[in-house]
């Protein structure tokens, strides 16, 4: 950013971008006056280790962190495939470089949520994307040759000890959180303002999922100046 010539911005992120840009608010560098993420990384210790452990979920919940714990309990429980085998062989993938049908595939079912979005759209019914949409997506990975080595990152994750995708990480700069529904987990306002001391913003939207700043550009766009209006 200093090389671009910016003395003061502010950096977003969802899925790994928000693992980078939270790893920026952590390191603090001169200029960075704040951060937004529509997937943050807030769940308590105590629920990390009881999803760790498959243990029941803790007694005090409220309905809205209820909610969050049943998505993460799915998630861990049948959404991790892909990960765990990103994370231990990657390089054995090479059926989704082989066959675009399998690359489609691989894409497609990697996440459950995303799965029956994109199965509506191709249903015929408007989700903010369009079939051309995802099969551009898919192309790009396909004529890039891209696929394997995009995993190498899981990989790279998996053998650095970072701690838990979604543990809090100390964050003492401002932080901006978006909570679309249909992402991995919908993070609560308690947790969010446990995890962020200086939690500036917070808004749960009515649509969109984790790939949101592609699902619905403008809500996207819209949540960002909202977030960083008091920091102007």
């Amino acid at each position: 950013m200093q090389r671009l010539g910016y003395t003061r911005y502010v950096a977003q992120g969802g899925d790994w971008g928000n693992a980078v840009t939270e790893f920026m608010a952590v390191q603090e560098p001169p200029g960075l006056l704040g951060i937004h993420t529509n997937m943050p990384a807030t769940v308590p210790a105590n629920v990390s280790k009881a999803l760790a452990f498959q243990q029941a979920p803790p007694a005090d919940l409220t309905p809205e962190e209820r909610h969050a714990w049943d998505q993460l309990d799915f998630f861990f429980k049948n959404g991790l495939g892909y990960a765990i085998e990103m994370n231990n062989r990657p390089q054995t993938l090479y059926g989704i470089v082989d066959s675009p049908i399998g690359l489609a595939a691989w894409m497609i079912d990697h996440d459950a949520r995303s799965e029956e979005m994109i199965a509506r759209v191709f249903d015929g019914k408007m989700e903010g994307l369009t079939r051309d949409d995802v099969l551009d997506n898919i192309t790009l990975y396909w004529l890039t040759n891209t696929a394997i080595s995009s995993a190498q990152l899981y990989w790279d994750n998996a053998h650095h000890p970072t701690g838990g995708f979604f543990d809090p990480r100390g964050i003492k700069i401002p932080v901006a959180v978006s909570v679309f529904p249909d992402e991995l987990y919908s993070a609560p306002r308690s947790w969010a303002e446990s995890a962020y001391p200086k939690l500036i913003y917070y808004n749960r939207l009515p649509k969109g999922g984790h790939f949101a700043a592609w699902e619905q550009p403008e809500l996207f766009s819209e949540e960002i100046r909202a977030s960083f209006r008091s920091l102007r």
